[in-house]
């Protein structure tokens, strides 16, 4: 499966991880997810459960979180959260249990499964 991106009824866009958010896959994926925040109050990313991402991949989760905040939009996700995440999050020590400022001050979605 691809990334790809849909728009809901409500204006959400809801863009599907596909099989790889790795370095290979960065590209479309900024762009993607850039294209849905110009155009969206609301993305969310829904992950494929067997998902494969590397750090690059984290790296645009938190870019994108921090630019929809910046914007006055929210940057978050539907359904679990995959084992790749949660790994590459403790292998890289990203893993973060306090507030985050791009996130109102709750504890970061991505790195402290604040949601």
């Amino acid at each position: 499966m691809q990334l790809n991106s849909s728009v809901r009824e409500n204006g959400e866009i809801i863009i599907t991880s596909g099989d790889r958010l790795t370095i290979e896959s960065a590209s479309e994926f900024s762009r993607i997810v850039k294209e849905s925040l110009e155009t969206s109050y609301l993305v969310a990313i829904e992950f494929e459960p067997a998902v494969e991402i590397d750090i690059t991949g984290v790296q645009i989760l938190c870019s994108s979180c921090k630019s929809a905040a910046v914007s006055g939009k929210v940057f978050t996700y539907h359904g679990p959260q995959p084992q790749a995440l949660a790994e590459i999050i403790t292998a890289c020590g990203a893993e973060r249990h306090s507030v985050c400022k791009h996130n109102n001050e709750h504890t970061c979605i991505w790195f402290g499964g604040g949601k």
